[in-house]
């Protein structure tokens, strides 16, 4: 017994240190997710708030990078403070990844990139290890690269993604997170055939989650019981319930589904809904139909400027990963209401 004692100390003592934090044992939903783009709101006020997964953004590869050679990632300036604080936000339970691409990366930015996706998940595994990071998202914002017909000499956008989630798989730290961002037309059969069911078909086993941006194309984000939610006779394709149960071609699980949606009237030009209502419109529902496989709720993007970012920052949180709505609405989610007709009608919205 004594030399077995001993055998496994000198493995213990051998093996290599590997830093454990509590971010890293664990990836559960419902999850609840918030991007940070902004210095309105330092980047520590993150901490002691209920996300269960911040990304950072974004990092991209400027317009006249090399096109040989390693790959030179751009981090903006005010990343750096976000960066920073990587490791108090891990160490309380929170996931952090880096966003790569955005709506600033156009595709002039993608052009030098084409068939080059190797040294680009090297290089953007290299920042993940360098700074602590728990995984990747991918937010591929060029609809014309993902169009049947592409202008001559675009980008093939669906294989750029395919290829780019495999080489980020084969290279990432095990147990690394990759996220992908996608509009929610790019799901769609009815727009150049649905481009990203391909992405997923492909590529769907090395991806994490999807977070669909509901917002910004008003033709399918509104009315949100239908086309976000997926209720009504009629099965939207790319609505949530929809998604989940295959109308769009591809029956993807609800786990790996998120709801992505503005956090602030300003922070989208549509698709904005006031907290209350995406309690009782999306989150309610959705928590009611797939209890904890519902994937989850991600907001774009934090700050603690408005009512509706301090909301997000707090109480939205016992809805998306807690027991779901109920009588807990009142108390938990306008501990402020000032008024008995207010929190009567809170009661009744959830």
């Amino acid at each position: 017994m004594r030399h077995a004692v001993l055998l496994l100390l000198a493995v213990y003592l051998l093996a290599p240190a590997v830093p454990v934090s509590a971010a890293a044992q664990t990836d559960s939903t419902p999850r609840y997710v918030i991007y940070y783009n902004s210095d309105a709101s330092p980047p520590e006020t993150l901490v002691g708030t209920p996300y269960t997964h911040v990304i950072l953004s974004f990092i991209t590869v400027a317009a006249d990078a090399p096109v040989e050679g390693p790959v030179q990632l751009d981090v903006p300036d005010k990343l750096a403070p976000a960066l920073e604080v990587v490791a108090r936000l891990r160490a309380e339970g929170k996931r952090v990844l880096i966003s790569f691409g955005g709506g600033d990366m156009h595709i002039d930015g993608y052009r030098g990139l084409a068939g080059r996706t190797a040294p680009l998940a090297e290089a953007i595994a290299a920042f993940v290890r360098r700074h602590g990071l728990d995984g990747v998202d991918l937010d591929f914002e060029v609809s014309e690269a993902l169009q049947v017909r592409r202008p001559p000499g675009m980008l093939d956008g669906g294989r750029f993604l395919i290829d780019l989630t495999a080489a980020l798989r084969r290279r990432l730290p095990q147990g690394a997170l990759i996220s992908h961002a996608p509009q929610a037309p790019y799901l769609s059969p009815d727009w150049h055939g649905g481009p990203y069911l391909d992405v997923l078909r492909e590529a769907g086993p090395l991806i994490d989650w999807i977070t669909v941006q509901y917002y910004n194309n008003p033709a399918f984000d509104a009315p949100t019981a239908a086309r976000v939610v997926g209720e009504g006779r009629r099965q939207w394709d790319t609505s949530y319930i929809g998604f989940t149960d295959g109308a769009a071609g591809l029956a993807w699980p609800s786990e790996k589904m998120l709801v992505g949606l503005p956090v602030y009237r300003d922070d989208a030009s549509s698709g904005h809904l006031p907290p209350d209502d995406v309690l009782r419109d999306v989150v309610c529902p959705l928590r009611a139909r797939f209890g904890d496989g519902f994937g989850g709720l991600t907001g774009w993007q934090f700050s603690k400027l408005t009512r509706d970012h301090r909301f997000w920052n707090g109480p939205m949180a016992p809805a998306v990963t807690g027991s779901g709505c109920g009588q807990q609405c009142l108390s938990l989610f306008h501990p402020a209401a000032d008024s008995v007709t207010q929190k009567e009608k809170i009661t009744c919205s959830c």
